[in-house]
């Protein structure tokens, strides 16, 4: 019934026209409303959804954008490109979809890319090119949404974000598929320049023309090469990249153009202000959105119901490419993302099928979306543009006009989604060390090894029966901190098993990996846990409660222990139990207290066998005040990050190295991406 009312409150404050990020926080709070759960996790939620490391890419981008197309850049563009092919039939169509494919490089938005250049090519085409106002419109519209295929893209960052792939590899495996879409749209405009008999408007340019128009483009060509050159040099990650563009874009603008003041400034960064707005707020609800169809189950019953439909690959993506195509028609790019990547993702690792391909075909999918009838943004914003008097187009108009692209956009989507190497081929060529993240298979092995590990040992795997002691039928949700693939994943799923087993179907459990239901934060997670709600059994480290009780920094002084197994020993008995009084006073009844083996630091940068050796490496420390100060004082750059965003981090060289106990590391395949591990206790 809960996921009735999310659904149908949703869809009628969708049609009633109320803004796409405001429905779906309202649908989410009348479904917590309704389930009788505080609304304290609505501030919450909210907030952890948007307090992610990665998405601070986006307000950046924006910004560079903004600065660009004000710095003139899209009146250099279109000249230059002019000069190439403004001379050939249906030329300065061509031009619009070459132009378009270029900014959407420096801009990384649909909406943007129409407004910065639709007024300027619309006029053109129909005056000099002798397309109808309807194509002409469409065109624009249509080209303009390669923009969040073609990199830097925030739909990229956007994913990024959710499944944990590296930024750098999603921004690779865009260029092709945009590419592949900019040529779809030539050949379409080459078809309707032979239909209509349109015969060339120009003189073919010299070259001393061409180069004079490359010379005065060149800094904006440049942009994109120096963000990807950047980023996969290893110069810089991709968040700074983002800020690195906003320098690059002041620099181009009031240096080399000169069309940039210092008065301007004020107003762009308002606009880059309200743009990320938007987007954050969107982010924000969505990731409450979310949340509730983790919370009660929707998303994994989803998921399920998918698998069980999609036996292949071929069919998952059949399904995949439907639902958002459809769903491109009513919600943007990013809501999209938030809605139904966390239920397609699992059956997507199931079946095998590329993460960062997935990631492509759906961009590519919400890119069409974008100029789909009957509410696609850029399909607006074009007929919005402010053009001479009777080259107005209506919707209906623009709408019949675009029918030729999408079927072309469309051709394209279907190789990008059954040929993955259309994508993957570049990441996968640049990728340093093996570092590329969107292959499934490789957190399919710790799983593997984690289950053939506890097959051997069958004491822990009965239960007596104790159905008859009047069990309610409820389920428990159960986190920890570390990864699907993780042994504390399969012990609450064992755990599951064995409550479901006891009493008789009516307690079931589901477990919820890299706290999942605080968006990767730890500390929230036992803070949910404490209060009951929306967790009710965890897996944490002892460490991590430190926040809460600086008692529990005893475990992060192994030294004041003989052995390993004194400290075992002393967990088993008297020091466990004073743990357990402790926890108590917090209203927390502790099962049992697990060793996890001592905490061994990996980075990527040089073998660590001194004090000294520790000299400024970033290093990824626990949510501990007590291990953050050991940390510095060896001289370490020491910074909290949620584990669910390490491994990112550690791939993006965010930061250079991390400190976890062995089980961790490698269910997280940390490994893959740290050449170097020091092991304390070796």
């Amino acid at each position: 019934m809960i996921s009735a009312v999310l659904f149908v409150s949703f869809f009628v404050f969708l049609i009633m026209g109320v803004p796409i990020a405001i429905c779906l926080g309202l649908s989410s709070v009348c479904a917590i409303l309704y389930s009788g759960t505080s609304l304290t996790i609505v501030a919450t939620n909210m907030y952890a959804g948007i307090s992610k490391f990665l998405l601070l890419a986006i307000p950046f981008f924006v910004l560079s954008g903004n600065i660009m197309a004000k710095a003139g850049i899209s009146k250099r563009l279109v000249k230059f490109v002019d000069t190439c092919v403004g001379h050939r039939r249906g030329g300065i169509a061509i031009v619009c979809v070459i132009v378009a494919c270029f900014f959407g490089a420096i801009s990384g938005s649909g909406p943007a890319t129409v407004a910065a250049l639709g007024a300027v090519l619309v006029p053109a085409m129909v005056e000099r090119g002798g397309f109808s106002a309807p194509f002409s419109t469409a065109l624009m519209a249509t080209s303009s949404s390669i923009a969040i295929v073609i990199p830097p893209s925030i739909a990229f960052v956007v994913y990024a974000s959710i499944t944990g792939v590296s930024i750098a590899d999603m921004f690779m495996a865009g260029i092709v598929p945009g590419i592949l879409m900019g040529v779809a749209l030539v050949i379409v405009v080459m078809v309707e320049a032979r239909r209509k008999g349109i015969q060339p408007a120009q003189k073919k340019a010299t070259a001393r023309e061409r180069w004079d128009a490359f010379k005065d483009a060149f800094w904006g060509f440049l942009m994109p090469i120096i963000i990807l050159g950047g980023i996969y040099g290893g110069v810089f990650t991709p968040t700074e990249a983002a800020a690195v563009s906003v320098v690059y874009g002041l620099f181009v603008g009031m240096v080399i153009y000169r069309e940039v003041k210092l008065k301007d400034l004020f107003d762009l960064c308002v606009d880059s202000a309200k743009t990320t707005g938007g987007i954050m707020l969107i982010v924000a609800c969505a990731s409450l959105f979310s949340y509730v169809c983790t919370k009660f189950g929707i998303a994994d019953a989803a998921s399920q119901l998918l698998g069980s439909i999609a036996h292949n690959q071929f069919t998952f993506l059949l399904i995949v490419n439907i639902i958002f195509l459809i769903a491109g028609c009513f919600i943007d790019a990013n809501s999209a993302m938030y809605i139904f990547i966390p239920v397609m993702l699992p059956v997507c690792k199931a079946l095998g099928y590329d993460v960062v391909a997935f990631g492509v075909m759906a961009t590519v999918n919400l890119a069409i979306g974008q100029v789909t009838p009957p509410v696609g943004v850029n399909l607006f914003v074009a007929i919005g543009i402010k053009i001479k008097k009777g080259m107005e187009v209506t919707l209906q108009e623009i709408s019949k006009a675009v029918m030729p692209m999408l079927a072309a956009c469309i051709a394209v989507l279907l190789v990008v989604t059954y040929i993955p190497v259309t994508s993957t081929a570049l990441p996968k060529a640049l990728a340093k060390n093996g570092a590329y993240s969107g292959d499934s298979a490789s957190g399919e092995a710790g799983s593997t090894a984690a289950s053939a590990a506890g097959e051997e040992d069958h004491s822990f795997n009965e239960i007596g029966d104790y159905s008859d002691l009047g069990w309610e039928e409820t389920t428990w949700n159960f986190t920890c901190s570390t990864t699907e693939t993780s042994t504390w994943a399969d012990g609450g799923r064992k755990f599951g098993e064995l409550m479901e087993k006891a009493t008789g179907g009516k307690v079931k459990v589901n477990v919820y990996a890299a706290d999942q239901l605080t968006n990767g934060n730890q500390s929230e997670g036992i803070q949910a846990l404490m209060n009951g709600d929306p967790v009710q059994i965890s897996m944490h480290s002892n460490l991590i409660y430190s926040a809460f009780d600086p008692r529990f920094n005893v475990v992060s002084l192994p030294f004041i222990y003989d052995s390993v197994e004194d400290a075992d020993a002393k967990f088993d008995g008297e020091a466990g139990e004073k743990l357990k009084e402790i926890l108590s006073e917090y209203g927390l009844h502790c099962m049992g207290i697990a060793e996890n083996g001592f905490r061994e630091l990996t980075n990527s940068v040089r073998e660590v066998k001194s004090v000294d050796d520790m000299k400024n490496l970033k290093i990824r420390v626990a949510g501990s005040n007590l291990l953050m100060e050991c940390y510095k004082r060896w001289g370490a750059d020491a910074t909290n990050l949620n584990w669910s965003e390490t491994y990112t981090a550690l791939q993006q060289n965010t930061v250079e190295g991390q400190e976890n106990p062995l089980p961790a590391i490698d269910a997280a395949s940390v490994q893959e991406v740290q050449p170097y591990c020091s092991m304390w206790d070796a």
